[in-house]
């Protein structure tokens, strides 16, 4: 009767794949977190530019 063995080829890939998904998951959300603040930014200077500009048509 044979144990089972572990098969460490199969570890390492899942090993892997997990610290890719982790690595990929982190990338996408201080990119978006970035994204945000570029927005933020570029609607604060929108605003402020608005207000100091001559009112127009409603």
């Amino acid at each position: 009767m044979e144990t089972a063995a572990t098969n460490w080829g199969a570890v390492a890939l899942g090993i892997c794949i997990a610290a890719g998904l982790v690595w990929g998951l982190l990338f996408f959300l201080r990119q978006n977190r970035q994204d945000l603040e570029s927005l933020e930014q570029t609607l604060r200077a929108d605003s402020d530019e608005s207000e100091d500009g001559p009112p127009g048509p409603a």
